[in-house]
């Protein structure tokens, strides 16, 4: 036994160095992402106070079109947090957050390697580290959300007003990042607080905070009616709960797969201890590990409910089958790798300490992830727009428009990436158009004015997206083209000039 452990220490330590090194790789091959983009977008555009897309809202009010007087502005989001790093160390903006959940994990494990590794090998973490995704940063948050938490159940005196402040800014951080309102953070740290209060205070009501299934009995109902209050309240993408309810349910139990089983249980390798997890949390009796138990099964619910209202949403908008926006839509489960340090911390306390071997089923888990990872660390992501930019760039004068052309639901989010090849720092005035090929856009180009659309008498460039073959206006000849990335969809796109 005294030399196996040490062969399974350097092979979870060889996984861990081989994840961080994946990271790495991914800032190295992987252009930013669309969302990342419209985020840069804002901290260009923040120069004159307002944080605003210049080119026009994400959810234009004419399904087919775009409309740069629908400026929207991002108050709150990413963009703040990307706004604090130095120009050379903004392509890290993601990479730091996870080294610093990495170094949480190790210590909450006591330097042992093995679920640190498996955090630091998930595809979706290198895939959003090379992106500039914020899932890292969430993570971090929720982190010290839990950390606080768990010191508050435990801590007297004046101890607690660090723990406390630790809640504040975690939460803070949460809120800020995801774009939410900071009556949605109050609230949070509100039930936080009251919980951790009245376990501490009311000693009939540890009947409930010291028993996991009445805990859960408690706080799942709370998290449906919370949500289906706020549909009726806030309305977007959340009152889809109530306006197509079938489908709403339907698409609820495929963002749980997705987000909780493929996300989570197997981005994580941690379905072969989910007997584990589960015998645990039957006969847990302490305050702070219900907490936990409670925590990652309301945190599953709830972001599974957003995520299947977002996909009812858009479906509905771009009128697309709801199937197809599901698939399209499909990496919206890695918003669930924010549970990532409590699932870790009770899977940890689960095996009471135990080194995780690397016995078959858990070989077998690695096995399904790590080819995943490898694609995402060392193949990355491009996007053919930056090709596509350059061809035209230095065709554009000050002040000129150019036409997209694409049919894709996330036809405004491809826009912004033109961006930063085109107008970085915004000095060149230079305004971007979409339309979806069905839009009649050929009238406008002669300056027929539509009601909720852009001017486009100032085009001078139309880049038509892949995959699409149409007949252009006479005077407009092609002047670019080339392949889109397989990971991008394939085909071939154009960019065409006015004569």
């Amino acid at each position: 036994m005294s030399e196996e452990k040490p062969n399974h220490n350097r092979a979870w330590w060889g996984l861990l160095i081989l994840g961080l090194l994946l990271h790495l790789s991914s800032v190295a091959n992987s252009d930013y992402g669309l969302d990342t983009h419209l985020h840069l977008a804002a901290i260009e555009s923040n120069e004159d106070g307002t944080p605003n897309l210049e080119w026009g809202d994400v959810r234009p009010s004419d399904p087919l079109a775009s409309n740069p007087s629908e400026e929207q502005i991002l108050e709150r989001g990413w963009w703040q947090i990307l706004e604090l790093y130095p120009s050379w160390l903004l392509p890290f903006a993601a990479f730091l957050p996870m080294l610093a959940l990495i170094c949480l994990v190790l210590v909450m494990t006591k330097g042992q390697p093995q679920l640190a590794a498996l955090a630091a090998l998930h595809p979706s973490f290198i895939f959003a580290t090379g992106r500039l995704y914020p899932e890292s940063t969430v993570a971090l948050a929720v982190a010290g959300i839990v950390i606080a938490s768990l010191n508050l159940f435990r801590q007297r005196g004046w101890a607690l007003l660090q723990w406390i402040l630790l809640a504040v800014a975690s939460v803070h951080l949460l809120v800020l990042v995801k774009g939410l309102s900071s009556t949605i953070g109050w609230g949070l740290l509100g039930i936080l607080l009251a919980w951790i209060l009245l376990d501490r205070t009311v000693p009939k009501l540890n009947s409930y905070s010291r028993d996991p299934l009445r805990a859960l009995s408690l706080s799942i109902p709370l998290v449906l009616i919370a949500m289906i209050a706020a549909s009726f309240s806030t309305g977007g993408s959340l009152a889809t709960i109530q306006t197509h309810s079938v489908a709403w349910l339907f698409a609820l139990l495929i963002a749980f797969l997705d987000g909780f089983g493929l996300y989570l249980l197997v981005g994580f390798c941690c379905w072969p201890f989910v007997s584990d997890f589960v015998t645990y949390a039957k006969q847990s009796k302490d305050n702070e590990s219900v907490f936990l138990s409670t925590f990652v099964a309301s945190g599953t619910l709830l972001m599974s409910m957003w995520i299947a209202s977002l996909w009812v949403f858009e479906a509905d908008r771009w009128g697309l089958p709801l199937w197809e926006n599901m698939i399209l839509m499909g990496n919206n489960g890695r918003y669930l790798t924010a549970l990532m340090f409590p699932l870790l911390l009770l899977a940890h306390r689960s095996m009471k300490g135990k080194e995780i071997a690397l016995v078959r089923p858990l070989v077998l888990a690695l096995i399904l992830v790590l080819p995943l990872s490898m694609l995402a660390g060392i193949h990355g992501q491009t996007m053919w727009t930056d090709d596509a930019a350059q061809s035209f760039s230095d065709d554009l004068e000050n002040g000129d428009d150019f036409l997209y052309i694409d049919d894709e639901a996330l036809a405004m989010h491809w826009l912004y990436t033109f961006r930063l090849e085109l107008d970085p720092d915004g000095e060149r005035n230079i305004t971007g158009h979409w339309r979806a090929p069905e839009s009649n856009w050929q009238v406008e180009l002669e300056g027929q004015a539509v009601i909720n659309r852009g001017d486009l008498s100032n085009v001078r460039i139309i880049v038509v997206a892949p995959g699409f073959d149409m007949d252009l206006p006479e005077g407009w000849q092609q002047t670019a083209n080339g392949e889109a990335p397989f990971l991008n969809g394939g085909g071939e796109w154009k960019v065409y000039r006015t004569s």
